[in-house]
């Protein structure tokens, strides 16, 4: 596994695209909690990994794992006080005009209990953006999430009228990208033994690279 932060209380891990985080009716082994187990049991730990944040399956990038359950209910209650910080990077469809912040409630939605959407009902929610890098008929974002709702960031960004490249759920299959181009790279978080601001960054991984680097050929 890609390591990027490790001690007696937590790991920060790279998770790949393409792993769904937890077992489930359909998914009951090769998961990332399979993973995460399994370097547990290489770590001398008798416990199971606890999950305290996701990303979609899709979603690449970095996560946090408690090692045991004091660090565990610290961090629960830094990431519920919102301390921390998570920033994506995602390539959009269009031009986006200007940065901002998406602030639009999130719920499910009533037609498709699998999916999200902007309901008036629903929960807070918040993203702000800023443009990296435009083309044409393409936007790389920066994105940070001021709150984190399930599929909050896809949702919003296919909300605002630029879906996610490779988003077939709310947006529409790329053959620019094989999958979803979203990247969790940067996490920052309170130690929750030390205090210590804990910051670790993930490049994007080679495949999401590629895609930018025939952008910027073309």
């Amino acid at each position: 596994m890609d390591i990027k932060y490790e001690d007696a209380w937590l790991v920060v891990v790279v998770k790949p695209s393409g792993l769904v985080m937890h077992p489930a009716h359909a998914h009951k082994d090769g998961t990332f909690w399979d993973l995460l187990r399994d370097l547990f049991r290489a770590r001398g730990l008798s416990d199971d990994p606890r999950l305290l944040h996701r990303l979609d399956r899709d979603t690449s990038g970095l996560v946090c794992v408690p090692k045991e359950a004091t660090a565990h209910q610290r961090l629960e209650r830094a990431l519920r006080g919102g301390r921390f910080e998570k920033g994506y990077l995602a390539l959009v469809h269009g031009r986006m005009p200007s940065d901002g912040l998406i602030d639009a409630p999130l719920g499910r939605d009533s037609a498709d209990r699998r999916r999200v959407c902007v309901r008036a009902d629903g929960q807070q929610a918040r993203t702000r953006c800023t443009a990296v890098r435009r083309w044409p008929d393409f936007t790389l974002l920066r994105v940070l999430p001021e709150t984190g709702r399930t599929h909050q960031i896809r949702v919003h960004l296919a909300h605002a009228g630029h879906p996610i490249v490779g988003d077939a759920v709310y947006g529409s299959a790329s053959a620019a990208c094989g999958r979803l181009f979203l990247h969790a790279d940067r996490l920052a978080f309170p130690h929750p033994m030390t205090r210590e601001t804990i910051r670790c960054h993930a490049p994007l991984p080679a495949d999401l690279r590629m895609v930018l680097a025939g952008l910027a050929g073309a």
